[in-house]
């Protein structure tokens, strides 16, 4: 993505999230904003240690309970959305950025002789999960929002 493109994005989602916090009555505050940014910056998956050190290492003042607390309104904005990919204890979450992204799905490959500690995450779009999906809301006659589907596996050994 160019550098124009990513500053519009940029701009888009700190107008979503400064709406969302004048609708629910939330403070409006800079460091709110830096976090946002510095999510929509990064590339990949992550968890509140990683964007605490991040943010530590980039010199920003910000409590790892702010961090925990601008989670929860992100998520609730529609912001990033949550994982859980099964890494070290069942309670680690994963966040990623989710604004302008297509739903996708994931593959999680763990480290040889392991079920805890993840080696690499896939993500990935398979236009016949579409087509599922279209057949629950037609059974159901339901109409889905959203959905999240994880495949858990390991490489197969060479032998």
């Amino acid at each position: 993505m160019d550098t124009k493109q990513k500053d519009l994005n940029i701009a888009t989602i700190k107008d979503v999230l400064r709406q969302y916090l004048m609708d629910k009555g939330f403070r409006n505050t800079p460091e709110r904003y830096t976090i946002l940014e510095e999510i929509y910056n990064m590339e990949h998956h992550f968890n509140v240690d990683d964007l605490y050190l991040l943010m530590m290492q980039k010199k920003y003042h910000v409590s790892k309970a702010t961090i925990y607390n601008t989670i929860e309104i992100f998520l609730d904005a529609g912001l990033i959305r949550k994982h859980q990919f099964g890494e070290k204890t069942l309670s680690t979450s994963s966040y990623e950025k989710s604004y302008f992204d297509k739903q996708h799905d994931h593959l999680v490959i763990y480290k040889e002789n392991s079920d805890k500690e993840i080696e690499e995450i896939i993500e990935f779009c398979d236009p016949r999960i579409q087509g599922i999906k279209d057949s629950i809301e037609k059974a159901f006659g339901v109409s889905i929002d959203t959905h999240s589907l994880y495949f858990y596996g390991h490489k197969k050994s060479e032998n």
